[in-house]
């Protein structure tokens, strides 16, 4: 092993070993004292830069995900669509039912149409995947806010100059 590559590898070990203590609840000072760093501050830096890395390692393994999944997203899209457009005719109890005017085949609309909800199923995927739908708009109420409604209300009868409605 040449010399670069085998002090990249200590330089690994010794990262890996100050995230281990470091996670395990070990001072800068005791990470630095234990693993030979020349101080405090280096060892603080050592584990930044080895979180940093494992970070932007995960980072390029979910984009490698995404992107396979998106291409077998690509694949089932590409078969439903075949399924979609391809002529169904129907049959019952094993034969083919045809017109009873030109003799041809009737057609089924039936796997047509469950090839486009496929169709669509795997867009929602793709665009949930790429975060391409707008987030959900949700309005909490809550009983503060029902109660201030109400007096608000309330004093906005009070205040009504045509005076009480009388109930029949």
């Amino acid at each position: 092993m040449p010399a670069s590559r085998a002090k990249r590898a200590q330089v690994a070990n010794r990262r890996a070993e100050a995230v281990n203590m470091r996670m395990a609840g070990a001072s800068y000072q005791h990470i630095a004292d234990t693993l030979g760093y020349n101080s405090r501050g280096a060892a603080c830096q050592d584990v930044s830069r080895a979180l940093e890395a494992a970070i932007a390692e995960q980072t390029r393994t979910a984009e490698v995900y995404r992107e396979e999944e998106l291409q077998r997203l690509d694949l089932l899209l590409a078969e439903a669509w075949r399924v979609m457009k391809r002529a169904h005719v129907t049959v019952s109890h094993g034969r083919v039912i045809r017109d009873d005017d030109t003799d041809e085949p009737l057609l089924d609309d039936g796997p047509v149409l469950a090839a486009i909800d496929r169709v669509l199923k795997i867009q929602e995927r793709r665009a949930k995947l790429l975060g391409l739908d707008a987030p959900t708009k949700v309005e909490a109420i809550t009983i503060d806010a029902l109660d201030a409604e109400i007096a608000k209300l309330s004093a906005e009868l009070d205040k009504d100059p045509r005076g009480s409605v009388p109930v029949e």
